[in-house]
């Protein structure tokens, strides 16, 4: 799973699920106006108009939710690529989703240096890798991109942020005994 911002990988889906309902619906309104006998009663075109018209709304809702997802992807995916990196400083983070299973998701508040001084405050919506979770904690210094264009627009590093090793309470006593022994 990619770590990018959760929020265009959002829109995608969703505008992805709504242009593939109002497809089907459209293939059902062409089926049900080619089925409708040659004078039609007022339910059947009620029926058909209705449909007809929920598959325009889903169209309209739909694509521009896939537009705005794949044009803000596209954007992470640049700055990651081109951007201006630096370290950032957690001044917030708050996990969006609650399940096990996935890698949660977090709206983090970071603190972005600027070349001119001081900082901006940039907040990014991502993944936060499985072996990182403990890293992402309000003082915590991470590594972003950041658009030199604005630079309140960051992404967070995930392939340059240290890991933090742990030590197990079996292994430490292992070595303990070893060392004094």
């Amino acid at each position: 799973m990619s770590s990018l911002n959760s929020g265009a990988g959002l829109a995608r889906l969703v505008g992805c699920i709504l242009t593939a309902v109002a497809a089907v619906m459209a293939g059902g309104t062409a089926l049900v106006l080619t089925s409708l006998p040659a004078t039609p009663s007022g339910d059947d075109l009620i029926a058909a108009v209705t449909v007809a018209a929920l598959t325009v709304v889903l169209f309209a809702i739909g694509v521009p939710l896939f537009v705005i997802g794949a044009r803000r992807l596209a954007r992470q995916r640049r700055v990651l690529r081109t951007g201006v990196p630096c370290l950032a400083t957690v001044v917030a983070a708050h996990n969006v989703t609650s399940t096990e299973d996935d890698d949660p998701v977090a709206r983090i508040t970071l603190a972005v240096p600027v070349a001119a001084g001081g900082t901006v405050t940039a907040v990014v919506r991502q993944v936060v890798p499985a072996r990182l979770r403990r890293s992402v904690a309000p003082g915590a210094v991470l590594p972003v991109r950041v658009d030199p264009a604005d630079p309140t627009f960051a992404v967070i590093d995930w392939t340059h942020t240290p890991q933090r090793h742990h030590i197990a309470g079996d292994v430490a006593v292992d070595l303990a005994g070893a060392l004094l022994f």
